[in-house]
């Protein structure tokens, strides 16, 4: 009985760690996270020497589409338009993955509370 009891609990060991694992890969490598922030070149830094060759950092308020706010800094090959709205996505451990310029409309309601709209809006 203590050996099948002992069988039972390696496997569920093993389970526990696999499920962490997947979860881990998952969370690192491929379900980006969406925040969504306005360029404001007054955030505007040199990158410092450890930026992937990258001159320019920024340190933008961002928020998630559900309306989690926070703060992102990444790193960029050149000057962002001031004012334009970007889609940022994350990953776990890696932050800001991949950027692009985004219309006011392809945001999400509830992050579109969060941040200042435009001035023609």
């Amino acid at each position: 009985m203590k050996k099948i009891i002992g069988t039972v609990a390696a496997l569920a060991v093993v389970a526990l760690v696999g499920a962490g694992a997947w979860f881990g890969y998952h969370a690192v490598f491929t379900d980006p996270v969406a925040h969504y922030a306005q360029v404001d070149a007054d955030r505007l830094t040199q990158a410092d020497e450890n930026n992937n060759d990258f001159a320019y950092h920024y340190d933008l308020p961002a928020v998630e589409a559900n309306g989690k706010t926070g703060t992102l800094g990444f790193d960029t090959s050149r000057e962002l338009r001031d004012g334009a709205y970007l889609k940022l996505e994350t990953l776990a451990l890696r932050g800001v993955v991949r950027w692009e310029e985004v219309a006011w409309d392809e945001i999400p309601a509830a992050a579109q509370a969060e941040l200042p709209a435009p001035e023609n809006a």
